[in-house]
């Protein structure tokens, strides 16, 4: 008789694969951030804002591969545990749809990422930046369906064989993430020195503008404040100095 799956049942199948779309999904995106710092585009290069923005993506990731991967691995090493005490619980329908999906999907992407490659390589447009992303999508969404396939395949769970390698690959992009972008307290300086940057900018600003209507200097920074406007010059964000 085919068991029937319960709440608690539902609840860790959905945990698993909705943690397992997510972990992929943030790990690819870590891995094209990478690419696109030691690869930027030329064309299209935002220079100091693109890296930037790229140090911002990198970040995120990590914070959700932190949180997100760890609950992959530890529903998955507890569905493994009741498989081995009740091995018919692999039987049952939640489990099976959710697995055959993961398989459509994974296979989906895979199919998508060959003729994507196939596409640009008759275009002409082959670049080290665009085949280390197709790399990288492909080899996620490979490993993906090799592991599920094997799921379904084995009367034992898999789940070793795929968590060992796949947490050591993941431990070491994140780590590889912090050393790039540096530790929090450097990147509070780096906002620091922002701000100083845009506060001159807008002191700039009010200097010409002074000398538009006065046609002479201002002798200190006080001279710029106008009631009218609002305007009084900014203070030094870390020190609070004048």
């Amino acid at each position: 008789m085919e068991p029937k799956a319960g709440p608690k049942d539902i609840f860790l199948h959905l945990l698993s694969i909705v943690a397992l779309y997510v972990s992929a999904g943030s790990f690819i995106a870590l891995v094209f951030q990478y690419i696109n710092v030691y690869f930027p585009d030329i064309v299209a290069d935002g220079g100091y804002w693109a890296l930037q923005s790229a140090y911002s993506g990198i970040r995120w990731s990590i914070a959700v591969l932190m949180v997100v991967f760890p609950v992959y691995i530890w529903v998955s090493w507890f569905l493994g545990r009741m498989y081995e005490r009740t091995p018919e619980l692999k039987n049952i329908k939640t489990r099976k749809w959710l697995l055959y999906f993961t398989l459509f999907a994974a296979a989906v992407i895979i199919i998508g990422d060959l003729v994507t490659l196939i596409y640009n390589f008759l275009q002409g447009e082959l670049t080290a930046r665009f085949l280390l992303k197709i790399l990288a999508v492909g080899v996620v969404a490979a490993a993906v369906f090799w592991h599920y396939l094997l799921e379904l395949r084995l009367s034992r769970p898999s789940t070793k064989i795929f968590a060992y390698p796949v947490s050591a690959i993941v431990l070491v992009a994140i780590a590889a993430g912090f050393f790039m972008v540096g530790s929090p307290q450097e990147e509070r300086l780096r906002k620091f020195d922002e701000r100083r940057i845009s506060d001159l900018q807008v002191i700039q600003g009010q200097i010409i503008n002074f000398w538009q209507l006065k046609e002479k200097l201002p002798q200190n920074l006080a001279e710029l404040s106008d009631t009218i406007s609002g305007f009084r010059a900014p203070i030094d964000p870390e020190s609070g100095a004048e």
